[in-house]
């Protein structure tokens, strides 16, 4: 008998406690891309976006903004906008124009979602090259924005330049010391969305960007490039000639000298790939040799490039610092700082285009 009641007692108890206010999809404003523009030294405008499911089957965009003085405030005053309680579980990424990023930041709106429970760690982040408002409020087709924002920018990280980005690896170089973070930059160009370069960041501000064409040196020296794709101009009897390598991989190897003294730095990068395509009249060893040495040379040349600009800027997007450190007994960042910007950092890269295929109409 008593186990009886003690067995009704808690069947009672979760019965109770585990209910669960039901929500109804289309009574939701499910959020999935949340962005901020730049309104003033004193506010901010927020804008979120969720899809609506058209009777076609098609895509379109909701878009709701509001400004406020901070970021709480102003996502607080987008549900007395809307008629549907404005969820934020399946946001996919947030976007910060550059304008917000160089002037006052972007850590009070990074540290907002990274408060909110239902949003994941994984969120895609990225600066916008113009109006975010606007942007978000485009629509494509298939996908609402946010969807198609962060899936080309998934995209671009798998088979592009992009480095790989997201919620939980930009706090990561925010609070580590060696360390700073980066973020790709995105504009809208007419109806599409453009991968325009990445931004470096020191603290929560963007203090310096490169453009697109450089993002291929500094992906092969931040991290393993699994699958991307690069064309290289040559000269063939005076003539300009293209050749695209296709399948790229990477592979980096550090070694630190006088760790405990002046630091000396050398990455050596591999990097293998096929020839897919020839613009020239015959695709032969010489050529593979040929194009080897020039892939070799352009991409030691880019890469040292970026390392000397980041050490004239005082920033460590490449994390240096932490090689160091990982290296080193009572690491000082004090010092660390004194001694980065004369630090003497060497690229080597070997390059092996290992395949040929059918490129030129017959095999080789």
């Amino acid at each position: 008998m008593k186990k009886f009641i003690i067995t009704i007692l808690v069947i009672c108890i979760v019965g109770y406690f585990g209910r669960i206010d039901k929500e109804i999809l289309d009574d939701l404003d499910i959020v999935t891309a949340v962005g901020y523009d730049y309104k003033g030294k004193r506010k901010i405008e927020a804008t979120v976006v969720s899809p609506i499911i058209n009777p076609d089957k098609s895509i379109s965009n909701k878009t709701i903004s509001s400004v406020g003085k901070m970021s709480k405030e102003a996502l607080y005053f987008l549900n007395q906008k809307s008629p549907n309680p404005v969820v934020n579980g399946k946001i996919e990424v947030a976007l910060f124009s550059e304008k917000l990023a160089k002037t006052r930041g972007v850590q009070n709106y990074i540290d907002y979602v990274h408060r909110d429970p239902s949003i994941g760690t994984r969120l895609i982040l990225a600066v916008v090259d113009g109006n975010v408002k606007k942007m978000l409020g485009e629509s494509f087709k298939d996908f609402d924005s946010g969807t198609y924002i962060q899936k080309q920018i998934d995209q671009n990280t798998k088979n592009g330049f992009i480095p790989t980005n997201n919620l939980h690896l930009f706090l990561s170089a925010y609070y580590t010391e060696g360390a700073d973070p980066i973020l790709p930059i995105i504009e809208l160009r007419g109806k599409k969305i453009n991968i325009k370069g990445l931004a470096f960041f020191k603290g929560s501000k963007m203090v310096d960007s490169i453009p697109y064409r450089s993002m291929f040196a500094f992906k092969s020296i931040y991290e393993n490039i699994e699958n991307a794709g690069y064309t290289l101009k040559t000269k063939d009897k005076g003539k300009t000639e293209y050749v695209s390598i296709q399948g790229i991989r990477t592979t980096k190897v550090y070694r630190v000298k006088n760790e405990q003294t002046t630091p000396e730095i050398t990455l050596r990068l591999g990097i293998k790939g096929f020839l897919r395509e020839y613009t020239g009249d015959k695709v032969n060893q010489e050529l593979i040799d040929k194009s080897e040495k020039i892939m070799a040379k352009k991409v030691e040349k880019d890469a040292e490039a970026l390392i000397r600009r980041f050490q004239k800027k005082g920033i460590d997007p490449l994390a240096w610092g932490e090689q160091t450190r990982s290296r080193t007994r009572h690491w000082d960042q004090k010092k660390w700082d004194q001694q980065y910007k004369n630090l003497k950092i060497n690229v080597e890269v070997d390059v092996s285009i290992f395949e040929i295929g059918i490129v030129d109409g017959s095999p080789f």
